[in-house]
């Protein structure tokens, strides 16, 4: 039986995923967002301009290396868990194997559930490069929308796409409005919180396979009226 199980525990390190996808979706993610300048297709007109790209470089990279660890250390924590539940699933069958051996069927039923396995482990680490992904690009995205001098973001759920699971409190705050803190319209006290400020609630792509989004604004007569103080309406004739 043990060797049986070491020959089992070979067949399935070497037939589970590692994270060479992870690390080719988010090298592929960067390349599109930094390199080929693709961030600065994402933002508005008035928005950041292709020499804030090049200075926030070395940050951009420094965010791809964190999500290329953590995804390696998430393929590596499920893969194991992965290996560990195949090994179990064949000992307990092995033990319970009657004096007179076992049928065709049983083998079938024995082979499938490890070649289950190994398609759950797959499918996972695919999860994990997609879900890091996202984190990564909206990441790079806040990082740029804050270093050009975003006053606000507006929420964007995706809860209308079909089979997406959602999170309640992230469909409620779809089309919203979050300053940023510190901004220079809010220092000039042209601005003013309706639904707060975007760092007291969770980041989009912060929380576990989250794909909302957040749309930065960069002057305050993009704005609703609400957002305004009396001072910003008389500065953008609102009054």
């Amino acid at each position: 039986m043990l060797e049986w199980c070491r020959k089992l525990r070979v067949a399935a390190q070497r037939e589970t995923p590692d994270d060479t996808v992870a690390r080719k979706h988010l090298t592929a993610i960067y390349s599109r967002l930094v390199i080929d300048g693709g961030a600065l297709r994402d933002q508005p007109p008035d928005g950041p301009k292709k020499i804030t790209v090049e200075k926030l470089k070395p940050e951009f990279r420094k965010e791809l290396d964190r999500r290329i660890f953590a995804s390696a250390n998430l393929i590596k924590l499920n893969r194991e868990q992965a290996i560990e539940k195949t090994m179990q699933r064949f000992q307990g069958w092995v033990t319970s194997i009657p004096p007179d051996g076992v049928s065709e069927i049983d083998r079938r039923e024995v082979k499938a559930g490890v070649q289950k396995s190994v398609k759950d482990m797959d499918f996972i680490s695919r999860r994990v490069a997609i879900d890091q992904g996202h984190k990564l690009a909206s990441n790079v995205k806040y990082l740029l929308a804050v270093q050009s001098g975003a006053i606000a973001l507006r929420w964007h759920s995706n809860w209308r796409r079909p089979g997406y699971k959602y999170r309640q409190d992230h469909k409620e705050r779809d089309e919203k409005i979050y300053l940023l803190r510190d901004s220079w319209a809010l220092e000039q006290g042209l601005i003013k919180p309706v639904y707060g400020f975007y760092d007291e609630i969770t980041a989009a792509g912060e929380e576990v396979y989250c794909s909302c989004d957040a749309l930065p604004i960069y002057a305050p007569q993009k704005l609703p009226d609400e957002f305004l103080t009396e001072k910003g309406k008389r500065e953008f004739n609102r009054a």
